[in-house]
């Protein structure tokens, strides 16, 4: 794929990405997203939806989008609508950046029926799409659209797209394994939260105890958070200090005690 950035694109790439990084939750993400990618590449529609396998398939919910709806008909819809060749993308082991006019030629889409009822409506024509999976695990799906009177996405479009899938499944797969975290264990939601609430810890060391006390080790726990060994070693020489013990083990008496 041939195409270049200015210097100027690229340092507002890399603010982009610290700035999807600080966000903390799922709809916090894809806000900051969906705002920043236009200024890289501009659309006229833009969504998100959340991804998760069920019964071998994907199935998409939990809509994030730049456009004024209703209700969730449309949205529904829209995941409900049968879309050639999308199964090839969105159930990739991999996370793919693909076009719409790249899988049909655009006179057999025009007579779909999902373009003639969920995207002609809205003025939608072109789509750039990035399905966003971490081994095999469906995260996210992002759509950018444009109308007929504009010009289909680019190969810079597609550049910037596939630059920015590997940022974006790596926040992606960070904040599926929070929640994970955070709902996976009723020791966590009530009594870890609390008594980490007394030694005033921060979200992250709570998860690296909450981690501590499901027995993960150093290796699993850098995967899981996206950290690296230095970044956890200086997290638990914090966590220790406020806690007041010396080692893991100690750290583990302690909070499966409270």
């Amino acid at each position: 794929m041939s195409a270049t950035l200015f210097d100027y694109e690229w340092q507002f790439l890399l603010q982009m990405v610290s700035r999807i990084n600080y966000a903390e939750t799922y709809m916090d993400t894809c806000t900051t997203l969906l705002q920043q990618i236009k200024t890289l590449i501009p659309y006229h529609n833009g969504i998100l939806f959340q991804a998760a396998r069920e019964n071998g398939d994907v199935r998409l919910g939990s809509p994030v989008t730049t456009e004024q709806v209703n209700d969730e008909t449309d949205h529904l819809f829209f995941t409900e609508g049968n879309y050639p060749h999308w199964n090839e993308f969105i159930m990739s082991p991999y996370s793919t950046v693909f076009r719409q006019s790249d899988l049909i030629p655009q006179e057999k889409w025009e007579r779909t029926r999902i373009y003639r009822e969920v995207w002609e409506p809205k003025n939608n024509y072109w789509g750039l799409f990035a399905s966003l999976v971490h081994k095999d695990t469906p995260l996210a799906v992002l759509g950018l659209l444009r109308g007929r009177d504009r010009e289909d996405f680019s190969a810079r479009d597609l550049y910037i797209m596939n630059i920015l899938k590997d940022p974006l499944e790596r926040k992606y797969y960070s904040i599926l394994e929070h929640n994970r975290i955070a709902s996976g264990s009723a020791v966590f939601n009530e009594r870890i939260l609390r008594a980490a609430a007394d030694y005033n810890l921060t979200k992250r060391e709570t998860e690296i105890i909450a981690l501590t006390c499901q027995g993960k080790s150093n290796d699993e726990m850098c995967r899981l958070l996206f950290i690296t060994h230095a970044t956890l070693s200086k997290h638990l020489s914090n966590i220790y200090a406020k806690t007041k013990v010396r080692n893991r083990t100690q750290l583990f008496g302690l909070f499966s005690k409270v």
